[in-house]
């Protein structure tokens, strides 16, 4: 059984440009300064809320309910399992996800073999809220390629 884990790197076949929205120039003038600036980014961002809120929900949660969450995400998926949740698809070539991403660090595919069968881990702090998935790719298959193509993550097979 190999142990160590191998990176593989995803070729982006579709760069765009885009900015995001919270970018914004602001028209404040000579009246303002950092301090204030700041506090009216900080304030504008529901997000912000949204974080605050959801991290005392899980810290209000005994600790045996966490510790369950994460045993349950350690588990190694099955290929089945993994396309189910990501609605993605198979075929002899590989597998199809689709998740959009910009850039090559905004996920990372890592792989080794256990017993025989790759498994690929998957680890994003971007897509879907964060996702660290490993899943056993079928039978006699292993990566060839990784590819990003139009909001596409293709697995590619040899």
């Amino acid at each position: 059984m190999e142990e160590t884990w191998q990176r593989h790197e995803i070729k982006i076949l579709d760069q765009e440009l885009t900015f995001d929205s919270y970018l914004k120039f602001s028209n404040e003038g000579f009246e303002t300064n950092a301090e204030k600036l700041h506090q009216k980014f900080v304030s504008s961002q529901q997000h912000l809320n949204d974080i605050r809120k959801f991290h005392m929900e899980i810290m209000s949660e005994p600790l045996a309910n966490i510790q369950q969450e994460l045993d349950r995400k350690m588990d190694i998926y099955s290929t089945h399992d993994m396309l189910r949740e990501f609605k993605g698809e198979i075929n002899e070539l590989g597998i199809s996800l689709p998740m959009k991403i910009i850039s090559p660090n905004d996920i990372l595919f890592q792989s080794r073999i256990e017993n025989e069968t790759q498994i690929v881990q998957i680890v994003s702090s971007d897509i879907n809220g964060g996702i660290f998935r490993k899943f056993a790719l079928p039978e006699g298959n292993q990566i060839k390629q990784i590819v990003s193509n139009n909001g596409i993550i293709e697995i590619l097979f040899r």
